[in-house]
């Protein structure tokens, strides 16, 4: 189910399937590169939009999950709507069963306001790593603040370790704040007019490399906070 929220000059559609929100404008103009499909390599990829990854972000060599986890391939229950918000919950599925999600999207005041709950209900610890997947809509101008981009392959993903980031996108500047999360990962494949610049709790902790996930002990929550601000150029 598509739903649209408006604030002001804020408008936003989400979709039920994946708590993924499919375009974010302000004035009309985007903030998110729009969800579509893309032919790379006689593929069809989906880009655009953003998606939560969950539980886990990235590969997944230390659980039986795919990529990004079930997050954004699952129909998510609708709690609570308004003109400017919506709440969704999920339940976790195979090893995370007794685990709960939810997200709330909010807008307004020139930004989007995201909140994250996981809670584990079962009888055994579960590592998590959740993170969210932007794409930002951008031009071949783009600025990443203390970022040396000309330094760096994006194609191959950097991980920038702050909890607060600035993008000089196409037609505004944006500022990310994590309450929780320690990371954001800065991608494009260069496909489209979109950069990727994803907060997430501690990168690809879920790789045998890094290894290095949030223990969510039983009967205990986990919480986090996101706000992007969107301000004119």
């Amino acid at each position: 189910m598509k739903i649209k929220l408006k604030d002001k000059n804020l408008e936003m559609t989400v979709n039920s399937y994946g708590a993924y929100i499919e375009k974010f404008t302000k004035d009309k103009k985007p903030i998110f590169f729009p969800k579509l499909l893309i032919k790379i390599k006689d593929e069809l990829k989906t880009r655009g939009g953003m998606h939560p990854c969950l539980p886990n972000f990235g590969k997944s060599e230390i659980k039986n999950l795919a990529q990004h986890g079930f997050g954004r391939v699952s129909f998510w229950d609708i709690e609570e709507k308004s003109e400017n918000s919506i709440k969704f919950k999920l339940e976790g599925k195979g090893e995370y069963e007794n685990t709960s999600y939810y997200i709330e999207y909010k807008i307004e005041n020139s930004s989007l306001k995201i909140a994250l709950k996981i809670k584990n209900s079962s009888d055994k610890d579960l590592p998590i790593g959740p993170g969210f997947h932007p794409y930002f809509y951008v031009d071949k101008n783009f600025k990443i603040k203390d970022v040396k981009l000309e330094k760096i392959n994006l194609e191959e993903t950097y991980f920038l370790k702050e909890k607060k980031a600035y993008l000089e996108s196409k037609y505004f500047n944006i500022m990310i704040e994590n309450e929780n999360f320690k990371e954001f990962a800065i991608w494009t494949d260069f496909m489209g007019e979109y950069l990727c610049l994803e907060p997430c709790f501690n990168g690809p902790s879920f790789t045998k490399k890094i290894n290095n996930p949030y223990i969510l002990e039983k009967g205990q929550d986990f919480e986090e906070k996101i706000k992007i601000s969107i301000k004119e150029k």
